[in-house]
């Protein structure tokens, strides 16, 4: 657990830094960088997806004792992610400029051209990225959560030292973080393979099973991962849309939320980890037909991830007026950034945990179709609705999407709850 704490606070540590040192380039770089992010999150959480699916598939053979599968499944996540990345990278490289002002027609020009891009630059480094997130769920399967955030930090680290050279030294602005982004991907997806390799004998993996990409497994490991997938792609969809919405509030209400979500996230970096971690534990429970530590487990992190938002919500109200001005903000967002992240924050001990941590359970035991669904209904039925008619409608404008955001986290928390103390998210089997 711990492992997967640091993992999840270098990475959004990194992303926060980033953000603030994006920022001294102008509301132009930012604002672009926050609505090619959008999109990049979107992307991107399809081959974290496959995996996800991997982890799924490999944390259960191996509470199994079925060893010598384990092989031909990394084969399935490391190819099936590299697979999914090219063709997302081809694909978006193709339309990227019809997409953009298709989503982000109403941003000013200035906003465009530097958003298509940094588009370009970050589509590049994608067959990369993917290598390492398959890298990852194969890991995370088997318990080695250590390796998994070595390498997760290395990408990261490198990441966050190249901008330094290229955005705060060499003031390359948005060209420099594609640079910093590409270098570090690349350097990464090396460092992953390497990593498979010094756990071949827990894999029962030997090397020339890489040489050739097993289509069969990639479809058995796609077939798990379609509902992380889908859920992912309907959720971030739908924030795209809300995107879309803040995009015609301005270029200033376009930055005070780019900067909001930037210090929302380091509240979450616990629960978050919390929500990462839950999956293989469950899924080796399930893989062992130990259905009372799975829900023991479950309701713990459930608890912690209370606790923790208490916590760190705490103190990052007490240190906002000083940690804000990292961002160099203009004087006249500030207090909406305030009203934004006190939103976030009492919701985040309410609801956030029941929403985004109880689910990972219910996937991890086979019932990703469950919480896919309930998702695709309660992002689109309310959340994109809802914030359309008191954000643009009525004119609350990003206060009036917040709310509604977060009160859709709590119908997803009521659902999860009435299906966890069920017993049907039990009876479903992946293996």
């Amino acid at each position: 657990m711990f492992l997967q704490f640091t993992d999840q606070f270098f990475l959004i540590s990194f992303n926060f830094l980033n953000t603030a040192m994006i920022a001294s380039s102008g509301q132009s770089a930012i604002s672009a960088v926050n609505i090619v992010g959008s999109i990049n999150v979107l992307l991107i959480q399809i081959f974290v997806a496959v995996g996800l699916g991997g982890t799924v598939l490999i944390a259960q053979y191996f509470g199994g004792k079925q060893l010598k599968i384990l092989g031909q499944v990394v084969n399935g996540t490391l190819f099936g992610a590299i697979l999914t990345g090219l063709g997302l990278a081809v694909i978006f490289g193709i339309l990227h400029t019809p997409i953009l002002q298709l989503l982000f027609g109403a941003a000013a020009p200035k906003v465009m051209d530097d958003a298509k891009i940094y588009m370009l630059g970050v589509l590049a480094s994608y067959p990369f990225e993917a290598t390492v997130e398959g890298t990852n769920g194969c890991l995370r399967g088997i318990g080695r959560t250590k390796n998994s955030l070595i390498l997760s930090s290395t990408m990261n680290g490198l990441y966050l030292i190249f901008n330094l050279v290229f955005i705060t030294w060499l003031h390359l602005g948005i060209v420099g973080m594609i640079i910093a982004l590409n270098l570090s991907r690349w350097l990464a997806a090396a460092f992953a393979v390497w990593m498979l390799s010094t756990h071949r004998d827990l894999f029962a993996l030997r090397m020339q099973t890489l040489r050739h990409v097993d289509f069969k497994m990639i479809r058995r490991v796609l077939t798990v991962a379609v509902p992380f997938a889908a859920e992912s792609f309907f959720f971030n969809g739908g924030k795209i849309i809300i995107q879309m919405m803040i995009v015609g509030l301005g270029t200033s209400v376009i930055v005070t939320n780019a900067i909001a979500n930037s210090w929302t996230q380091l509240s979450e970096i616990i629960p978050t980890a919390l929500e990462v971690a839950l999956v293989p534990i469950v899924g080796q429970c399930i893989g062992r037909r130990n259905i009372d530590d799975a829900k023991k487990l479950t309701k713990s992190f459930l608890g912690l991830g209370i606790v923790a938002f208490v916590l760190v919500d705490g103190i990052l109200m007490l240190s906002f007026n000083r940690g804000i001005q990292l961002f160099s903000p203009a004087a006249d967002i500030v207090g909406d950034i305030f009203h934004i992240y006190v939103i976030f924050a009492v919701m985040h001990i309410l609801v956030w945990s029941f929403s985004f941590v109880l689910p990972s359970a219910l996937r991890a035991a086979g019932d990703g179709k469950f919480t896919t669904y309930v998702s695709l209904l309660t992002m689109w039925l309310f959340r994109v609705v809802g914030g359309y008619v008191f954000g643009v409608r009525l004119g609350y404008g990003l206060i009036g999407i917040t709310v509604v955001m977060t009160l859709e986290w709590a119908i997803r928390g009521v659902i999860f709850v009435i299906r966890f103390r069920g017993a049907r998210w039990l009876t479903k089997r992946l293996i």
